[in-house]
């Protein structure tokens, strides 16, 4: 069979990893959530998992997965012609929480290849003392009801990457040019798009050029 005419337009998979320069984490949850993890240079980690549910996890099969990295990275199904029963909880709002002692620093989302800098520049973490800046990427979790109950080995893992955000980068581009000193340059430097019958030709033109491409 001849391959998909725009195969070669995509891009391909890629493993999520740890980037170079950062410190991978892996760690099983077995005493149960909240669960801590120590980052270095006085700072932590908490994994919380905020649902306001009781009751429901009394009555759920310790081994059922709760969240899961791997929903981040397989392709969304089309959508069933008839509703299916809903999911456990939905997509739980997992969430890790980074504390230099008592102190807050950010709070990240568990996403796959999340990658997030603490404390952000807002105007919270410029007040009290100088705070340690770290850089945390989400590479992977499993988590299964039991360990939302309590203590226990049900399998549930969790694996972080971090490093300390105390260094510049190594390389550095151009700064932006300033908005408005794009508008004073000649109109055959800009780019802009305009919106009326001319946008319509552009695009006929933009799909009568793809159609060649694939053939």
């Amino acid at each position: 069979m001849p391959p998909f005419p725009i195969d070669r337009y995509l891009l391909p998979e890629t493993p999520i990893e740890a980037p170079a320069g950062f410190t991978e984490v892996r760690q099983s949850l077995t005493a149960g959530l909240p669960h801590r993890v120590e980052l270095g240079a006085g700072v932590h980690a908490v994994l919380i998992l905020p649902t306001g549910l009781a009751r429901q996890w009394l009555h759920t099969d310790p081994l059922a997965v709760v969240s899961t990295s791997a929903d981040d990275l397989t392709p969304r199904p089309a959508p069933p012609a008839t509703p299916r029963t809903p999911a456990l909880v939905g997509r739980v709002p997992l969430r890790l929480v980074v504390r230099q002692g008592t102190r807050i620093l950010g709070s990240v989302p568990l996403a796959a290849g999340l990658r997030r800098v603490c404390p952000d520049a807002g105007p919270a973490a410029a007040t009290g003392p100088t705070p340690v800046a770290v850089e945390v990427v989400v590479l992977a979790w499993l988590l299964h009801a039991g360990t939302v109950r309590g203590s226990g080995d049900y399998g549930s893992t969790l694996t972080l990457a971090w490093r300390p955000a105390d260094r510049a980068v190594d390389a550095f581009g151009p700064p932006p040019i300033n908005e408005f000193v794009w508008r004073r340059r000649p109109p055959a430097q800009r780019v802009e798009s305009e919106l009326g019958p001319g946008r319509l030709r552009y695009r006929y033109l933009l799909d009568k050029k793809m159609r060649r491409v694939l053939r």
